[in-house]
Parts: structure tokens; sequence; C-alpha cells
């Protein structure tokens, strides 16, 4: 699936959606917009690791749930559409994907982990273009649209990861994507394992960035070293409360509780969500288990969903949008990794509880599945099922 001429169809959600031409000719000229993206981690109190990310766009897009089994062959893209970087996997790989129009059939991984405990999420970076000769030597050419396939079907650490992208072996460029007008893939990358290590991978200013995450929360633009001085406008914040003053001789006392949070920002832009997401991950309490840290997580990720109409943007200014016409970024879906426990949990604007993936139990599925968001929407929350019964038709 992917954007073209006429009408097409998505199944992403409950039921097929039909959109109309007029949508689909705005997409290709205004390029979608996922700016409202918030990924962040947090650890139980035995250290384990647990990361979720939120994905936003104002338009249904053609996301799909896919499984890529180790063993797997790829060969990448160089520039030219010529055949490039040709590798393995070791390891299997489960996410949301989308076929974004580029590429060797298999879909691009959106969010995504293996069964070592790392995981990868793209977010939305504008202005993201490619290094000056990126992909030139068609042997080490790796489109970004193959980037999470790669990094997590061949390694286990962001170590690891950090060293393949600094060696040379390979030469990350980015191609230009029907699915988002045509313009370079316009993504910062984003990496957590499961000693709690991250990472984020942006190409700006001609080259590839790769920044340590010590605060394990990453939003949108500007840059994420920005976010991070930003915080120092922040110091002040605190989770406790301050419930007694007093004004000349009148002492007071608050009826309620929460006032600490009343230098939270609370808009949606990026820089607000990041310094919001850095607070929950900072402050909340540490779960005692596995199965309490992923219910933390979820409650956590409650605060960043949005639904439709929350806030709305005219004409122009999302994607999908016309003179005349407003549009909504809206939560398409949320996804958190257990990481320990190999476990991915995923809930779309058309659902109200997670459904649960096993990767392990996954295994015997030995070619590459893949299926419509709308099947996991119906699986009554058993997500291993779906793919399973996929694989054996």
């Amino acid at each position: 699936m992917g954007l073209g001429g006429g009408l097409y169809v998505l199944t992403v959600m409950n039921k097929t959606r039909i959109l109309p031409l007029v949508l689909a000719l705005t997409a290709l000229l205004l390029p979608p917009r996922a700016v409202a993206c918030t990924a962040l981690m947090i650890t139980d109190k035995q250290g384990n690791v647990y990361s979720a990310k939120t994905m936003e766009y104002a338009a249904m897009m053609p996301f799909e749930m896919s499984y890529v089994p180790a063993g797997t062959k790829v060969v990448s893209v160089a520039p030219g559409n010529k055949p490039g970087l040709s590798f393995e996997t070791k390891f299997p790989v489960l996410g949301v994907s989308a076929d974004v129009g580029v590429g060797n059939g298999i879909n691009m991984m959106v969010e995504s982990a293996n069964n070592q405990g790392l995981s990868l999420s793209t977010n939305e970076m504008p202005g993201s273009q490619s290094p000056a000769g990126a992909g030139s030597d068609a042997a080490k050419a790796l489109a970004a649209t193959d980037l999470a396939l790669y990094l997590l079907g061949n390694f286990k650490s962001v170590a690891e990861v950090k060293e393949v992208l600094q060696g040379g072996d390979v030469s990350v460029w980015l191609p230009k994507v029907p699915l988002v007008g045509n313009i370079e893939l316009p993504m910062h990358y984003i990496l957590w394992d499961k000693t709690g290590a991250g990472i984020v991978i942006e190409f700006l200013d001609g080259k590839m960035n790769v920044h340590d995450n010590p605060v394990g929360v990453v939003t949108n633009a500007p840059d994420f070293p920005w976010h991070l001085t930003n915080l120092n406008n922040y110091a002040q914040l605190t989770n406790v409360d301050k419930n007694t003053g007093q004004f000349g001789q009148l002492k007071v006392s608050a009826p309620d509780s929460g006032n600490s949070l009343a230098n939270l920002p609370s808009s949606q832009i990026a820089a607000d969500r990041f310094v919001k997401a850095a607070f929950y991950t900072q402050f909340v309490r540490k779960a005692d288990s596995p199965e309490d840290a992923v219910i933390t997580l979820g409650h956590i990720m409650n605060n960043f969903d949005r639904p439709y109409d929350l806030s709305i943007d005219e004409g122009y200014s999302a994607e999908g949008g016309t003179a005349g016409t407003t549009s909504s970024e809206v939560t398409l879906f949320t996804w958190m990794n257990d990481k320990v426990r190999n476990l991915y949990f995923l809930r779309t604007i058309d659902a109200l509880n997670f459904a649960r993936f096993d990767i392990d139990k996954l295994a015997p599925i030995k070619s590459v599945v893949t299926v419509p968001l709308a099947k996991i929407n119906d699986a009554n929350l058993d997500g291993t099922q779906v793919l399973l019964g996929a694989a054996a038709q």
C-alpha cells in the first residue's frame, strides 16, 4: 500500500477507509508529518527497561504489523535505485511497518524491536538530509528505510549500533519517499536496549549525528541537543506539592493535591512534550515487577494520547489539509516494549486496550508476515496468534 493516483484503500484501523482523490493528491504535495510523536523509556526497581512511543498523524497512514524472522536476506537500495548493502538478519524483528514506496519488497519497520532487547522508533525531523557522498559506494549503501531492519536484525545493543555506524562499514543515505511527498526521509531514529542505554540518530547539517540519550526521552524538532539544553529552563520542576502559604495575615491551604504540576508545560508542541515526558520518567514511582511496569508505562503514555480534534489546524498546516478545511493530529497508535520478557504491546486509535505480542513465540514463523492493523484490533488482545495464523495460511 502507499500513496498514488485515484482512490486508494487503507485498512489501518478497525474498518476500511477510502480516501478520496483530493486527499491522495494533496498528500503528494503536502508531506505527511508525524510532529506530535513522543518516545520515552523507564525502568523498574530491578533496573529492567521498558520503552514506549505514540505515533501521531492528521491522516490515516498505511501502517501494518510485520514480523521479519531471523535468516531473512535483504538487499537495500543505493542512490539511483541500484542494489545496495546486502545482509541477512541474525535476529527476528517485530513491529509496525509501512510500504513507503522505496526498497526491496519488505516494508519499512517504523516502530520495532528484536528479541535481544533492542528497539527502534522513528520520529519526524524536518530538514533531514543525506550526508555528502552517502551511499556512493553501492556495496555499503543502506537506505534509511532499511535502517531499523539492519540494526535490529543484526545487533543486540546500543554499543554495537554505535560501533557499526561510526566504523564506516555502512553508508546510510536518505531516499526520497513517495509516502511523505517525495522528499528525503524526514526522520530521526531512537534506539534503546535492555541496559537502558539510548541514542538518537539525526541527519542534519549534511552529516549523520549520533547522540547519547541521558534522559530517556525524544520528541521532534528542534534537534535533540536543543531539547537537552532547554531542560535547563525547568530546573525548578519537582513533584512535591506546596499546600500551605500566607498572604498578609491570611493563611491559606490548598483544597486539593497536584499543584506541583503548575509549571509543567501543557501544550502538545515538541518542546513542551519533551519537558513533560522527562518529568514523568523522572518522578513516577518505579514498579516492583515487569507486569506492573508495563501498566505504569501505559498510564504514562496516556498523557500523550491525542483523540480527534484535541487541537485542530486550519488549511495547509497539516497533512491532508486543503484551503478552507481543518485537520487534527491524532494518536494513530501507541506501542510499548517490555525488554526483559520480549513483549510488544500495541493500541490503535480504534482500540481501548493493548494487544500483546510475544516475540519469542513467533519463532516458528520462517518467512516475512505482514497483516493490517485492523486484524490486530480484532484479535481479542492476542496479537501473537494473529501473526501465527497469517503465517499458516
